[in-house]
Formats: C-alpha cells, sequence, structure tokens
C-alpha cells in the first residue's frame, strides 16, 4: 500500500500539479464537497492554528482525498493502478537511457574509427524482441521484464570494460538481444491492464515517460561523457538495477509474482471456460504456432512493414545525425541539445495531444504523422548548421508525435488475448532491424 500511495502521489505531481488546468479541475472538484475531518484539520494540531498555512494544510487534505479514492477505485486518472506502477518504473528507466544515443559519438571521437565501421557496430544491436514477446506469453510479463533489465545491466558493464571495436560489435549483439526483450512485455501488460476504449490514452502516456526520459537522458550523459565515456555505461547499469528493484517491488505488492500477468490472462481464459480447458491451453502453447500465427496475420504484416520503413528513417536520430553533426564540426553539447528539443517538445504536447487523436481515426492519425516527419526529414538532409538542424528537428518530432502511440495501439487491438507478447514482439521486431539497418545507412 505504501508503495502504491507513492505512485499516486508521483502521477498526481505530474498530471495534476504539473497541468494547470486539470489541477484546477480536480481542486475544484473536490473543494465543492466537505472533505470531513481529516488529520490535518483536527482541532488539537497547532499548525491548524496559523491562518498562513490553513491553504497548505487543505492542499494536503486534498491530496490524502483524492488518494483516498484512487486506493478504493483502484484508478488514477481513469487508468488502473496495474498501469501506473509500470509507467513510474518507466519514466525513471527512460531517464537513464542514453548509451545508444552516444555510441556512434563514442565510436567516432574516442575509439578513432570511421563511420562506416561505427554504423556497423552499432547495427549489432539487434533482435532481443522476436522471441521476448512470445517468452513473455508462456512465462508471464514481469518475468520477461526484470531478466532483459537485469541482464541488460550486466551487459552494459562489460561494454564499459572492453577496447575493441570489434569486440564490442559482439558484445552489443549479446546486449541487443537481452535489453530489447522487456519491450514486447511491457505493451502486451499495458494491453493486459488496460481496458480497450483507453488503450490510445495509455500508449500515448506511455510514449510520453520514454520522451520525456529521452529530454532529461541526454543532459545527465552529455555531462558524463564530458568526464569518461565509460561513465555513461556504468550510470545507465546503476539506474537499470534501481528501477528493476523498485518494479519487483511493485509487482510484488500487486500479487503478481513470477508469472505475472500470464495468471491473470490464464485466469480470464476459465472465466470462459473450464479450468481443464486452460490448463490444456497452457500446456500446448508453442512459440512456433504463436508466430505462425501471427505471421499470417494481414493487418498485423502491413504494420510492420510500413513501421519498418518509417522507423529506418527515424533512426537516424542515434546514427546518421550525430555522424553528420560530427563531420562539420558540431559536438557532444549540439547533439545533446537537438535530443532535448526532440524530447521536451514531445512531453509538451503529447498529453494534450491524446483528445485530439481521440476524435480521429487511428489511420488518419499515422498517415499525418508519416507525412510531417517525411518533410522534416527532408529538410535535414540540406542542413549545415545547428539551426538548420534544430528546425528539422521541430518537424520531423511533430510527426512522431501521433505515429508511435498510435502504431502500437493497433497492434494491441488487433492482437488476440492470447498472443499478444508474440504480436507484440514481431511489431517491436520493426525497431531491431531499423537498428541494425539504419546505421548502415546512415554510415555508409
Amino acid at each position: 500500500r505504501r508503495l502504491l500511495r507513492l505512485v499516486s502521489l508521483v502521477i498526481y505531481a505530474i498530471f495534476g500539479l504539473g497541468s494547470r488546468p486539470l489541477a484546477l479541475q480536480r481542486v475544484t472538484m473536490l473543494s465543492a464537497r466537505p472533505l470531513g475531518r481529516s488529520f490535518f484539520h483536527c482541532h488539537s494540531c497547532p499548525l491548524s492554528q496559523h491562518p498562513g498555512k490553513r491553504r497548505r494544510l487543505r492542499v494536503c487534505s486534498i491530496l490524502l482525498d483524492m488518494m483516498a479514492r484512487m486506493e478504493k477505485n483502484k484508478e488514477i486518472f481513469g487508468l488502473p493502478l496495474m498501469f501506473w506502477g509500470l509507467w513510474v518504473t518507466l519514466l525513471i528507466l527512460w531517464m537513464g537511457r542514453f548509451v545508444t544515443s552516444f555510441l556512434s559519438m563514442y565510436l567516432v571521437s574516442d575509439m578513432h574509427v570511421s563511420a562506416g565501421v561505427a554504423g556497423t557496430i552499432v547495427s549489432m544491436y539487434v533482435f532481443g524482441c522476436l522471441y521476448g514477446g512470445a517468452l513473455s506469453d508462456r512465462f508471464g510479463r514481469p518475468a520477461m521484464i526484470v531478466i532483459g533489465n537485469l541482464g541488460s545491466a550486466v551487459m552494459l558493464v562489460l561494454l564499459a570494460c572492453i577496447g575493441n571495436p570489434w569486440i564490442m560489435a559482439i558484445t552489443l549483439l549479446i546486449y541487443g538481444a537481452i535489453s530489447s526483450m522487456p519491450t514486447p512485455a511491457v505493451a502486451a501488460y499495458v494491453s493486459d491492464v488496460v481496458p480497450f476504449r483507453k488503450q490510445k490514452r495509455a500508449y500515448s502516456l506511455q510514449t510520453w515517460a520514454a520522451n520525456f526520459g529521452f529530454a532529461i537522458g541526454p543532459i545527465i550523459a552529455n555531462q558524463l561523457v564530458k568526464i569518461s565515456y565509460s561513465l555513461m555505461f556504468y550510470a545507465e547499469a546503476a539506474v537499470l538495477v534501481f528501477a528493476t528493484l523498485l518494479m519487483m517491488a511493485f509487482f510484488k505488492e500487486a500479487g503478481l509474482g513470477v508469472h505475472g500477468v500470464g495468471r491473470s490472462v490464464k485466469r480470464s481464459v476459465e472465466r470462459s471456460g473450464t479450468a481443464q480447458t486452460a490448463q490444456s491451453q497452457q500446456s500446448k502453447f508453442s512459440i512456433w504456432r504463436s508466430y505462425r500465427r501471427a505471421c499470417t496475420d494481414k493487418a498485423l504484416m502491413s504494420m510492420v512493414v510500413l513501421m519498418f520503413l518509417y522507423t529506418l528513417a527515424y533512426y537516424q536520430i542515434v546514427s546518421g545525425l550525430p555522424i553528420s553533426m560530427t563531420q562539420i564540426g558540431l559536438g557532444t553539447d549540439e547533439y545533446s541539445s537537438l535530443l532535448t528539443i526532440n524530447g521536451g517538445i514531445l512531453c509538451l504536447l503529447q498529453i494534450p495531444a491524446i483528445a485530439l487523436f481521440q476524435r480521429m481515426s487511428n489511420t488518419r492519425v499515422l498517415v499525418l504523422g508519416m507525412s510531417i516527419t517525411a518533410v522534416g526529414y527532408a529538410f535535414q538532409i540540406g542542413a549545415d548548421s545547428w539551426v538548420t538542424f534544430a528546425i528539422a528537428t521541430v518537424l520531423w518530432t511533430l510527426g512522431e508525435l501521433g505515429t508511435f502511440p498510435i502504431a502500437a495501439t493497433t497492434v494491441a487491438n488487433i492482437a488476440p488475448k492470447d498472443v499478444r507478447g508474440t504480436y507484440q514482439g514481431l511489431y517491436n521486431l520493426v525497431w531491431s532491424l531499423s537498428n541494425a539497418f539504419s546505421p548502415l545507412v546512415g554510415g555508409w
């Protein structure tokens, strides 16, 4: 309960106090009805006798009243606590994810390899999500999330100790296989715990958390690399361990255990039939059968091909963009500022854009977002200064605003309940393939 209350406070601090219209709406609604006699308004409390402090005490009472109703309804701002607990840990994780963004620059400037070789090495970061999603269908979402994060922390420490570029390439291949395991499990987890009509909002908020971390992370990483490039590997590993321990505590409080959401899916199957039917379905689970089922889904495969082409261009942000900036004399300060602009715009506009996306079809949002992104990258081709790079960044950021959360929502909507992880894993293979091929395109 203490952990869930802490999560409630963090969510309210970000989306309630951090958004003035929402905060005013909540406070007005709560102030319109009696708050009752709380601890803070107890007559024996000497603080309540000072008029200057009554306003702060009333705010505390409002917070406590709101938290009590949240705990009773098991929801925060219309989404279940099961979602918000994971969301807070993802926010922490993304604030510490900066190694892949600075890896190309590290190889070129610190290890003195050519741009083409750097692109080839970074392309080794691939393929973990291909089996991570299917394994999450079999063993549960929490198990894959925890194993992937802790394994990634170990590999980051090893990467910091490697001085040979080609040994680093092999290690990156293993690191990519481990670190991308949690991605489809997280996406399937959101689909499991969030009702169908609220999934577009949930995936938009998940994207917001990633973008917020992406805006803060480069600022931290830029200071770390000025001391030592190796320090950023150790820092990201420490963040991974801390966030994973917090996530494990949440899973324990929520009663998910090792198999996690997989058990809840199994219980839902049992409600529709008998316990024996559910056990037979669990025992007959086959990864290959799940992927054969997903690969024959025309709607899913259309999304996979479309998003692969889109992310192939998008991932130039971590491969071609830093190399191009280095070649015209720009350094880590200018590059990290572009990443911060990208994340900052998304953080400011992602939540207000949810209301707009709700009134539009998924197809319309995707087409509009991809078109704006194409304009931004076309403008970036001729960029020869930081200002022109910044203008291009603003353009393709606006396009990104609706593309990724709506694409994830579309995949979640078409995925059958028993193979959600497999569908998300196949969709997230797009990211791994883009990670593999976009550095080759940008480097050479």
